[in-house]
């Protein structure tokens, strides 16, 4: 059975304090992020594990690229715990607004048409700094369209000081 359209994404507490700290503790002028593992239930996703950026991860002002090797043993402990598959990413934008960019958009569609990862939807988690705290939001791409769609559990934590 093919699951429904996404409507809305659930951070677990163990995903949002992962996201909490790495955007506490990260380089506020530079891009962090990681990868989203959990299950897509009915009309939901339920993030349940949260990636950091890993040691060799690219991270400009402007863009993200995660180190694939950390991303890999991360998803493998995940799925080892609880069966959780890669369902999308989650990064910071400190120049902009937490929306899509042109290139997070082209990424997400090169890996949704991706038939070796056989994704129904990628889901985006983007959070920007804004007064002190930061704003997230959620998006799903599904065919070959970026949605917003409404997100649970983040994490309202106070900015860098």
């Amino acid at each position: 059975m093919t699951p429904r359209p996404v409507t809305a994404v659930h951070l677990t507490p163990q995903a949002a304090h992962v996201i909490t700290h790495e955007v506490r503790t990260a380089d506020p002028t530079r891009e962090t992020g990681g990868i989203l593992l959990g299950h897509h239930i009915h009309d939901t996703v339920i993030v349940r594990h949260a990636g950091t950026p890993g040691p060799d991860a690219v991270q400009t002002p402007t863009y993200f690229l995660r180190d694939l090797a950390h991303t890999q043993t991360l998803a493998d402990q995940a799925y080892a715990q609880d069966h959780s598959v890669w369902i999308g990413e989650w990064h910071t934008h400190p120049t902009s607004h937490p929306v899509p960019s042109a290139r997070d958009g082209a990424t997400y569609h090169q890996l949704l048409n991706d038939p070796e990862l056989a994704f129904h939807s990628f889901i985006a988690v983007i959070l920007s700094l804004r007064a002190r705290h930061w704003d997230m939001t959620a998006w799903t791409c599904h065919d070959n369209a970026i949605t917003q769609v409404a997100v649970h559990g983040q994490p309202n934590q106070p900015g860098h000081q």
